[in-house]
């Protein structure tokens, strides 16, 4: 008998790459697996960049989502760009794969299968809010997992880390 321990979340520390390059080819890996994926910014900015970008962003391929604007109730794409307010994200037909950028948190992860929080190492006040992310996420009982850029762009992975 297994137990449910609730969604894997992975903490993903950017230092040599942006979130608009590292975004689409994580996402590639949740479509391969058939996996519908909520992208969540406290940043309207960001989310009309990512519109335009996953259209685009490598030739020969495009990602089709709903842009920020859409109705999130009535929405088949198997990605969609959501605001939030900061602290709990709007809540759309539950993706198994989130991604918090901007210091967006999640919220009810009823069904979600993996939760990827994208955060700027070389912003302070972004790693500040990780490492109360990462907090948090133990306090809940989930096991965070720290993939941290090598200097030839390639992640690595870390179970033990501490932040």
């Amino acid at each position: 008998m297994s137990v449910d321990l609730g969604p894997e979340i992975w903490f993903y520390h950017l230092e040599s790459s942006s979130v608009e390059d590292t975004l689409p080819p994580l996402i590639e890996k949740c479509l391969d697996r058939l996996w519908r994926v909520g992208v969540y910014s406290t940043s309207k900015d960001r989310l009309q960049r990512l519109d335009t970008h996953l259209w685009t962003w490598k030739p020969g391929s495009w990602l089709a989502h709903e842009s920020p604007n859409f109705s999130a109730k009535e929405s088949l794409a198997p990605i969609c760009l959501l605001s939030s307010t900061g602290t709990h994200v709007e809540q759309w037909s539950t993706p198994e794969a989130i991604f918090l950028l901007d210091g967006a948190e999640w919220g009810k992860t009823d069904d979600v299968k993996r939760i990827c929080v994208l955060f700027d190492g070389r912003d302070e006040g972004a790693l500040t809010h990780a490492r109360s992310q990462w907090r948090l996420a133990k306090e809940n009982g989930l096991i965070p997992t720290y993939w941290r850029q090598s200097e030839d762009g390639k992640w690595d992975k870390n179970l033990l880390a501490t932040a």
